[in-house]
């Protein structure tokens, strides 16, 4: 039975058959689309990581170049976790490299007016040498740098003294390390104006010096030497540190009497007894400081001459009783 259907319903199958096609088309264009924005996508996303990682790339070495920064300036400069830092720099001695141990008589360094004054005095123990660091302020907050410095470490002897010319003030005065070399220090008044720290030992040593900055610190490390000291070290008192003369010295008139104190008033006292206890000589002698820090002091002493072994005394007579306070070192005569 054949089946006749109106115009109007073959139009509107066509019609449907024409819209399926058109929308599995869309449906397949929009999914070719699709799988080449991925496409795209990926390849954009590899290229940014390979961006990322060119750009990147000097962040690696950046990171080698600061340790092995590190490592070269520990290197030159064997320091305290506390005193390493990415500002270290070695002393002009040292030029970049590690600055040797030495038994030179005289160094120098520092930038002129860098710092005007001492902070702190520390002190460390390492494996084969121990070390004392300056730390220095400039106007009332931590240096940057270190200030001019010079050295004197004269053969034989056991300190070393370290002169800043352009620093007026300090926050310590002394201390007592007692290491296996290092022994003490000093901060005194320095006769032409600043500063000098004397660093003493407690035998024969070499020692090499390392500038910091940021913020600025001196450093002097002291190792043992194998030899004798040509001279004894220097007496010391609680209040006086007599440097000329020293213990058993031959003296001769006018005898050079030089050192520092904090005796009360900047006040010393210098009496030469014969082995009788007899006064040969006395005078008295102002330091140039004793309330800030030690003052140091210069005489010349004349005498006669005497047999057997004398007693110097420096010092000053305590308030409390009126009795002696200072050093004593035997002397004989060396005149004819």
């Amino acid at each position: 039975m054949l089946k006749i259907f109106p115009e109007n319903f073959l139009l509107e199958d066509r019609g449907r058959k024409v819209r399926r096609l058109r929308l599995y088309r869309a449906v397949i264009w929009v999914a070719l689309l699709v799988a080449v924005l991925a496409t795209g996508c990926g390849q954009g996303s590899s290229q940014e990581q390979g961006t990322e990682t060119k750009e990147g790339s000097p962040t690696a070495p950046e990171g080698r170049t600061q340790q092995e920064t590190t490592s070269e300036e520990t290197y030159r400069s064997p320091v305290d976790d506390e005193e390493t830092s990415a500002g270290e720099t070695t002393s002009r001695a040292g030029e970049g490299r590690e600055a040797p141990f030495t038994a030179a008589p005289e160094m120098s360094g520092g930038t002129e007016r860098a710092a005007d004054s001492i902070l702190e005095v520390r002190f460390g123990e390492h494996e084969g040498y121990e070390r004392v660091v300056i730390v220095f302020g400039s106007e009332g907050t931590t240096a940057s740098g270190v200030p001019t410095w010079s050295l004197s470490s004269p053969t034989g002897e056991g300190y070393a003294r370290i002169t800043f010319p352009g620093v007026d003030t300090t926050s310590i005065s002394d201390g007592a390390f007692e290491g296996s070399i290092i022994d003490n220090f000093y901060v005194v008044r320095a006769p032409g104006g600043g500063l000098f720290v004397d660093i003493f030992a407690t035998g024969a040593f070499q020692y090499r010096v390392i500038e910091l900055s940021d913020p600025g610190r001196l450093i002097v490390d002291y190792r043992p030497a194998d030899v004798a000291l040509g001279f004894p070290i220097p007496a010391q008192a609680q209040k006086t540190v007599l440097f000329e003369p020293r213990l058993n010295e031959a003296i001769t008139s006018p005898l050079r009497v030089s050192g520092y104190s904090r005796n009360p008033e900047a006040s010393n006292t210098i009496i030469l007894r014969d082995p009788s206890g007899n006064v040969l000589s006395q005078s008295t002698v102002l330091s140039n400081d004793w309330l800030d820090t030690w003052g140091y002091f210069e005489t010349s002493l004349e005498f006669p001459a005497f047999d057997g072994v004398a007693s110097l005394q420096v010092g000053s007579n305590s308030p409390r009783d009126g009795s002696f306070e200072g050093v004593v070192v035997p002397v004989t005569y060396g005149g004819e």
